[in-house]
C-alpha cells in the first residue's frame, strides 16, 4: 500500500514538474543564450571576462524570459485571448494541469529570482545596472499585461528586439566592460532580429486565433503574406547587417563566419514561404529557434577566434 502511494506521489510530482517545464516553453529559451553569449564574447574579444558575472547575467536573463512566458500564458488566458485549442498556448489552465494562480505565481517567482540576481550584479558592477533590470522587467511584464499589452497592439516585435536584442547583448557586454560600445550595439542587431523572427513565426502560426480575438499582431494588421515576407527580411537581414558592420569595422572580420549558417536560414525561409498549414509553422518556430541559437554560437565563437587572429 505504501509502495503504491509512493509511486503515485512520484508520478504526480513528475507530471507537475513536466508541466512547469512545458509552460516555460523551453524551446524558446535559446533566445536568452545567444545574446548573452555574444555580448560576453565581444567583451572577451576586447580583453575582459569574469565567469561569475557571466553566470549571474545569464541566469538573470533566463529567469526573466521564463517569467515572461508564464505571464504571457496567464494574461492571454485572463483576457480571453487563448482557448483550449489555441496553438500558441500551452493550454495548461484550460486542461486543469495548472491553475491560473499557479501560472501567475510561477511568473512572479521567476521575476523575483531574476531581480535578486540583478541586485547581485548591481553590487558587482554598480548601481547603474538597475536601469537594465528595470527596463527588462517592465518590458517583460507589460508585454502581455495591461495597460500597455504590447503583444496585442503590434508592438511585441519592437519590445522583443529591444529586450532580447539590445538590452541582453549590450547589457551582457556592459557588465563585463563598464562603458558604452557601438560594437556591442552592432552585435545586438542581428541577434535581436533573429529573436524577433521567433516571435513572428509564433504570430504567423497563430494568425487565425489572433484574428478571431482582434489581437493586433503584425500579421493580423498587415496580412499573412506580410508575415511570411517579414520572416525572410528578418533572417536574411541578420546576415546582411552583420556584413555591413564588419565592413564598417564595428565587428571583426571573423564575424563573417556566421555565413556558414546561412543554408539553415535559406531552407527555413523557403519552407515558410511555401507552407500552407499551421502545423508547418510549428516546425518553423523550432527551426527558427535553432537557427537563432546556432547563429549566436557561431558569432560568439568567431569573436573569440578573432582574439587569436
Amino acid at each position: 500500500m505504501r509502495d503504491a502511494q509512493t509511486i503515485s506521489r512520484r508520478t504526480t510530482q513528475s507530471v507537475a514538474w513536466k508541466t512547469w517545464i512545458k509552460t516555460s516553453r523551453p524551446f524558446t529559451l535559446t533566445a536568452t543564450l545567444s545574446p548573452v553569449l555574444v555580448g560576453t564574447a565581444l567583451a572577451a574579444y576586447e580583453g575582459t571576462f569574469h565567469l561569475g558575472t557571466f553566470l549571474a547575467t545569464f541566469f538573470s536573463c533566463l529567469f526573466l524570459q521564463i517569467g515572461t512566458n508564464y505571464f504571457n500564458e496567464y494574461f492571454d488566458y485572463r483576457y480571453g485571448l487563448d482557448h483550449a485549442g489555441s496553438l500558441g498556448a500551452m493550454t495548461v489552465i484550460f486542461k486543469q494541469e495548472m491553475t491560473a494562480g499557479q501560472v501567475l505565481g510561477g511568473g512572479i517567482f521567476c521575476f523575483v529570482i531574476a531581480a535578486l540576481l540583478g541586485v547581485l550584479l548591481m553590487f558587482i558592477v554598480g548601481p547603474e545596472i538597475i536601469l537594465f533590470g528595470l527596463a527588462g522587467i517592465l518590458i517583460a511584464y507589460f508585454y502581455s499585461a495591461k495597460p500597455f499589452k504590447f503583444s496585442s497592439r503590434g508592438l511585441g516585435d519592437v519590445m522583443v528586439f529591444l529586450a532580447m536584442g539590445v538590452l541582453m547583448t549590450w547589457g551582457s557586454y556592459y557588465v563585463q566592460i563598464h562603458h558604452w560600445s557601438w560594437s556591442a550595439l552592432a552585435a545586438s542587431v542581428p541577434v535581436g532580429l533573429l529573436a524577433v523572427s521567433i516571435l513572428n513565426m509564433n504570430n504567423v502560426r497563430d494568425y487565425q486565433d489572433d484574428l478571431a480575438v482582434n489581437k493586433k499582431t503584425l500579421p493580423v494588421r498587415f496580412g499573412l503574406t506580410f508575415g511570411r515576407r517579414f520572416h525572410a527580411v528578418l533572417l536574411f537581414g541578420s546576415y546582411v547587417l552583420t556584413t555591413i558592420f564588419v565592413i564598417a569595422h564595428l565587428l571583426p572580420w571573423a564575424s563573417l563566419l556566421v555565413w556558414l549558417t546561412f543554408p539553415l536560414a535559406y531552407l527555413n525561409v523557403r519552407a515558410v514561404l511555401g507552407a500552407t498549414e499551421s502545423k508547418a509553422f510549428i516546425v518553423g518556430i523550432k527551426k527558427t529557434s535553432m537557427l537563432h541559437m546556432v547563429f549566436g554560437l557561431v558569432l560568439a565563437l568567431s569573436l573569440l577566434l578573432a582574439i587569436l587572429l
